[in-house]
């Protein structure tokens, strides 16, 4: 990304020079002038600080990830705690209550992103984790436990939602992907821990005891975000919103810590330029016609139907039932400790996340996409038709007692790891970039839009995966995924065009001329001839001196 910038170093008269050549510029690509372009020395390189910044707002991506994982490993060892013994529509109920309360996490706390603050929205999260994870543990009664899963869904869906877009806002544009992909890492990290602590207490704890401890550790990262969040500084457009311009300022100083006054300046008239935008919608509109134009306004639609498709997609792949059901259908492969055995797609994809991440910035979203997405389709491909063959002997079904074949379930276990490979370079972060693709003035509800239609999707898989089991059978079921994600690939190459290299600012302006997948093509060779052309003239501007 460094050949699309203009680094801002020396002297401020040659700071200010190269701001007034910036400007001039700027008259014949007004849709490219943003701080993208004007960047602070060192701007790649963050500091101490801003890590400590980010890990806090990253807890939440923890407590999403533990306690969306936890169900696999707990479920299976209530046993019959709650008055008998739990019917497979029962567990389904259970697991797909954190996602009914997620969604209405998801509607309802990314709304407020905006009057409140992306900090005081993320407080709630945590209130709601809290209140969750301590009802959970008390239960006694199926009704208890599904009213603990949806409070603590709350938490999941606000977190969701506010944590890829506070982090999109505060990180400097040349490390954005990888800030972003850093809560997106938290996740599949917390279900690597749910799956572990799972792991070991199945193994040295009473089931009766262990899944209710299991349940009420999620309250310590809660807890501590919460104590930690007075460090955290609102996001700089939220502060511009409230016409807090001196504290907007300071937050960018924090972020942008090599740069000059000017290019602070900079930095902040970009930010008010957009807030305005933000300020002149909401003043003109009510909140009714507002929302009507979030589908009949061509770029907003676009964009949210994009990110929307996206992260949909993420969910019907089928990889959390891989989570949700891994005691269940570990358990039915006829492995011992089904909880360890969950540490092989959330650990998988924990690693290749973390890949993921740090490329991300450099091959782009869309081309990892592209790229990795058909690993994904031979992955469950070669999972369908090994469940086939497993379980002819048993008519289709996975029978619980039965010993299959240890080459088959060799196989299986291999299509799960080289499947989660895949999904972890790919879905499992890009699809929590939403906030790249939305303009300014939607971004906050847009994130929510999307965000719904993650859990939305995330709810049909996960309330009938078992049944799915029992009716299309194992290979029936997974090759039911492949096909959504054969479906998912096709969207992805018309509809999901390439951020990397442009703002998270001037990526709204993708979506004017279709879904913008030539387009975004064509910004990024635009700014990359600006950005050398502005070198050009500073070289000779240098030389005549």
């Amino acid at each position: 990304m460094s050949s699309t910038n203009v680094s801002i170093k020396g002297d401020d008269k040659g700071d200010a020079r190269h701001l007034e050549q910036t400007n001039e510029l700027a008259s014949s690509h007004p849709h490219l002038i943003d701080e993208n372009l004007v960047r602070a020395e060192n701007e790649d390189k963050i500091t101490p600080y801003f890590i400590f910044l980010i890990s806090i707002a990253a807890i939440a991506g923890f407590l999403f990830g533990y306690d969306t994982a936890i169900i696999g490993s707990a479920l299976p060892m209530v046993g019959t705690d709650l008055g008998h013994a739990l019917s497979s529509s029962e567990q389904e109920i259970i697991t797909a209550g954190t996602t009914i309360g997620a969604i209405f996490g998801a509607l309802i706390l990314g709304g407020l992103a905006d009057k409140l603050g992306r900090r005081w929205a993320m407080a709630l999260s945590d209130i709601a984790f809290t209140l969750g994870a301590i009802i959970i543990a008390a239960s006694f009664s199926v009704a208890q436990m599904i009213v603990g899963r949806i409070v603590l869904g709350v938490g999941v869906g606000g977190a969701a939602v506010i944590g890829p877009l506070y982090i999109a806002e505060l990180a400097p544009t040349a490390v954005r992907g990888r800030c972003i992909g850093t809560n997106a890492f938290f996740i599949p990290f917390g279900q690597t821990v749910a799956s572990a602590l799972g792991a070991g207490f199945q193994a040295g704890v009473a089931p009766h005891i262990a899944w209710r401890v299991l349940f009420a550790l999620g309250v310590i990262p809660s807890i501590v975000q919460l104590c930690l969040m007075h460090w955290l500084p609102e996001s700089p457009r939220v502060l511009i919103l409230r016409d807090q311009r001196d504290k907007a300022k300071e937050t960018l100083q924090v972020i942008y810590r090599g740069a000059t006054d000017d290019v602070i300046e900079f930095k902040l008239q970009v930010v008010e330029q957009y807030v305005r935008a933000t300020t002149k919608l909401q003043s003109q509109f009510s909140f009714k016609e507002r929302v009507a134009m979030y589908w009949t306004k061509k770029p907003y639609r676009r964009a949210i139907i994009a990110v929307s498709g996206v992260q949909a997609f993420g969910q019907l792949t089928g990889y959390n039932t891989l989570l949700y059901y891994s005691g269940t259908i570990f358990g039915l492969l006829g492995l011992k400790n089904s909880s360890a055995a969950g540490l092989i797609p959330s650990g998988g994809n924990a690693i290749f996340l973390f890949i993921g991440m740090t490329i991300v910035d450099r091959v782009g979203r869309r081309r990892l996409l592209v790229t990795v997405i058909p690993g994904m389709i031979i992955g469950l491909l070669w999972a369908a038709v090994s469940f086939h063959y497993l379980t002819l002997p048993t008519n289709g079904q996975l029978v619980e007692g039965y010993e299959y074949s240890k080459a088959l379930t060799g196989s299986v276990l291999g299509a799960i790891i080289f499947f989660t490979m895949s999904f972890g370079l790919t879905y499992s972060h890009i699809v929590w970039y939403q906030s790249e693709f939305l303009a300014l003035e939607i971004r906050a509800a847009g994130s929510a839009i999307s965000t719904t239609a993650c859990w939305l999707a995330n709810l049909v898989v996960s309330v009938t995966y078992l049944s799915e089991l029992e009716t299309l059978g194992a290979a029936g079921t997974y090759g039911l995924y492949l096909g959504f994600i054969t479906i998912g690939y096709i969207f992805v190459l018309f509809c999901y065009p390439e951020t990397r290299g442009l703002s998270i600012d001037e990526t709204s302006e993708i979506f004017s001329d279709g879904f913008g997948v030539r387009k975004a093509a064509e910004m990024l060779k635009e700014k990359e001839e600006f950005a050398r052309t502005l070198r050009d003239r500073e070289m000779a501007t240098g030389s005549v001196e």
